[in-house]
């Protein structure tokens, strides 16, 4: 009966997992560790999307590269494929990026490790326009 209390008490609020969940921005993921995963430099990548009352909504990505294969123009290229798939969205992307390589690996079980390579944010700028076409306006209701 103890157990049951808290299940109701979320209940009657009218919170639930599924508050704020936004599939669309939840798709911008999905499609940017598919772009990820379809190259060759590319060993790991998945995606976090936070939503919810107090969670706002964000989109977390991450990516492992392979050692050789990070140079700059490559790791330029990962993040064009994360403001691309925000562009093309007229929802707002809160989107962020890390990206790691084989040489610097993240460990769960080792605080610290894995030095990001690359890390930021997502901001789309009128100029991308000219690369990715115009942006998506809001559907008319």
């Amino acid at each position: 009966m103890l157990r049951l209390i808290p299940l109701l008490a979320l209940l009657l609020t009218g919170c639930s997992a599924l508050e704020g969940f936004d599939p669309e921005i939840n798709a911008v993921g999905r499609q940017t560790v598919a772009d990820w995963k379809q190259r060759s430099d590319v060993v790991a990548a998945q995606f976090e999307y936070k939503h919810g009352l107090d969670a706002g909504g964000s989109l977390k990505l991450e990516v492992m590269l392979k050692a050789e294969d990070s140079d700059d123009s490559k790791i330029n290229e990962l993040v064009e494929l994360v403001e691309r798939n925000c562009w093309r969205t007229w929802k707002s992307c809160n989107a962020s990026y890390t990206m790691y390589t084989t040489a610097d690996p993240p460990y769960a079980d080792v605080q610290g490790s894995g030095k990001p390579v690359r890390e930021g944010r997502v901001t789309l700028t009128g100029e991308m326009e000219s690369r990715y076409g115009p942006r998506p306006t809001r559907p008319a209701k």
